[in-house]
């Protein structure tokens, strides 16, 4: 079970890095490194180094990788005796500052197998299960009998298959060295292989194998940047908390002034629809006044033989239907006074057989400005 969940966790490392996504971050920290001061990419490419160790039949040879500048620290005789190698292994990383660093095997190119591989892209989530099932067809190897790791060179996915080289190497070699090493004090995190005196970045070495090199300096690195983090999100969230609550503050005044407004408003449209019934109450007053006095005008000049049948008031006409001897002499009358104009006829008289009078319909124009 540990083993395909580390299996499944390097599939999705491996992926990963050489997706887009890894390629665009690579792309993208190579950028904000240029950006970065000259002291400070140094220093950077300084805590980036790594131990490269090479193990021969009776000597080790330990080099600095600087960011791909490779350096040769120092070499000695495994001969010798295990203490006195072990007190130089010491000197030299203290010397050098390399204890907290990691620590690379670096095997050479003939001890190393190395073959191009095409499968299935389906079979990339669970790649090493897949090898370690066909390592016989690819290799002259049983999968436990090597360390193997793999580099993606391309993925197909209109053919929907993965190209990649894969890496293979002896088990008890390998594992011997290893023992050697860890005697040392050198225990490596990882297996490289150089080709043309260029290590190509893989780790041949099993998850549950790799040395973890702990880097007191750096460790305490992440944690003072953990804390700095952590207190930066207290700040801005301690931040963001004061301005909601001021902003609740503001809007809780914001309502108070709003509900007194809202009442004044409110007394504003009393007062203002008290005026409007006042005045609409005095216009009615005036309105129906005039009427009166329109009423008394038609009652002093409309002679005896006349009487109306209907009599409508509006606001600037009077209409008049009724019965006279003679209904052409109202004209006169009533275009004589001066509460009225322009009277006309609204259609033809007529006459009433019974009283034998003429029917009437009359228009008239009021003109209030003349009432007083």
């Amino acid at each position: 079970m540990a083993i395909a969940i580390n299996d499944t966790i390097q599939n999705i490392r491996f992926w990963f890095i050489d997706g887009p996504v890894g390629r665009f971050l690579q792309w993208w920290g190579e950028e904000l490194r240029n950006a970065m001061p000259t002291r400070l990419r140094a220093r950077m490419k300084y805590a980036r180094r790594r131990l490269l160790m090479q193990l021969g039949d009776d000597e080790i040879a330990l080099q600095i990788d600087s960011d791909g500048a490779i350096q040769s620290l120092d070499s000695f005789s495994t001969e010798q005796d295990l203490q006195l190698q072990q007190q130089r292994t010491r000197e030299l990383l203290l010397q050098h500052e390399l204890a907290g660093v990691n620590r690379d095997l670096l095997l050479s190119d003939a001890e190393v197998l190395r073959t191009d591989v095409v499968l299935p892209l389906a079979a990339e989530a669970s790649l090493r299960q897949a090898l370690a099932y066909e390592m016989n067809r690819y290799t002259p190897f049983q999968a436990k009998e090597v360390f193997y790791t793999w580099r993606v060179l391309s993925r197909d996915r209109e053919a929907g298959q993965l190209h990649f080289e894969l890496f293979v190497t002896p088990r008890e070699p390998l594992e011997a060295r290893l023992e050697q090493l860890k005697r040392l004090g050198l225990a490596p995190g990882g297996v490289d292989v150089s080709i043309n005196d260029e290590p190509q970045g893989i780790n041949l070495l099993p998850q549950a194998l790799r040395y973890r090199v702990v880097n007191q300096q750096a460790r305490l690195n992440w944690i003072f940047g953990t804390t700095a983090v952590v207190l930066l999100a207290f700040v801005m969230t301690q931040s963001l908390w004061l301005r909601e609550y001021q902003v609740q503050a503001i809007g809780d005044a914001i309502e108070g002034v709003r509900a007194e407004a809202m009442a004044v408003q409110q007394i504003r449209k009393q007062i203002e629809d008290a005026n409007e019934a006042a005045g609409f109450l005095q216009s009615r007053k005036i309105q129906n006044g005039y009427k009166v006095e329109i009423l008394a005008e038609l009652s002093r000049i409309l002679p005896q033989d006349t009487y109306l049948d209907r009599l409508s008031l509006h606001e600037d006409t009077t209409q008049m239907q009724g019965k006279s001897d003679n209904a052409q002499r109202l004209i006169e009358l009533i275009n004589a006074s001066p509460y009225f104009e322009d009277a006309s006829f609204r259609g033809p008289t007529r006459l009433d057989n019974r009283s034998r009078k003429e029917i009437f319909d009359l228009n008239a124009d009021d003109t209030p400005q003349d009432a007083g």
